[in-house]
C-alpha cells in the first residue's frame, strides 16, 4: 500500500512539473510573439497577425482571432482592423 501511495505522489509531482514547464514555455512564446509584433512596421504587423490567425484557425476555427488578441495583448477590434487592412492591401485598395 505504501509503495502505491509513493508511486502516486511521484506521478502527481511529475504532472505538476510538466504543467509548470508548459506554462513557462507558453509565456516565453507569448513574449516572443509580442516582441516580433512591436518590431514591425504597419504592413508587416498586418501580415504577421494574419499569419497568426491562420495558424490558430488550424488548431481550432472558433476563437482564433480572440486567442491571437490575447497572445499579443491587443483588443479583438485591433485584430479585426489589422486583418481588414491586410485584405485591402492584397486587393490593392
Amino acid at each position: 500500500m505504501e509503495t502505491m501511495l509513493t508511486g502516486f505522489r511521484h506521478t502527481t509531482q511529475a504532472i505538476q512539473d510538466l504543467r509548470v514547464q508548459q506554462a513557462e514555455l507558453e509565456e516565453r512564446q507569448k513574449q516572443q510573439a509580442k516582441a516580433a509584433y512591436h518590431g514591425m512596421t504597419g504592413s508587416g504587423k498586418s501580415r504577421y497577425v494574419a499569419q497568426l490567425v491562420e495558424i490558430e484557425k488550424g488548431r481550432e476555427e472558433r476563437g482564433a482571432q480572440a486567442r491571437v488578441a490575447e497572445t499579443l495583448d491587443l483588443s479583438p477590434g485591433r485584430i479585426t482592423q489589422l486583418l481588414s487592412s491586410d485584405k485591402n492591401r492584397k486587393n490593392g485598395k
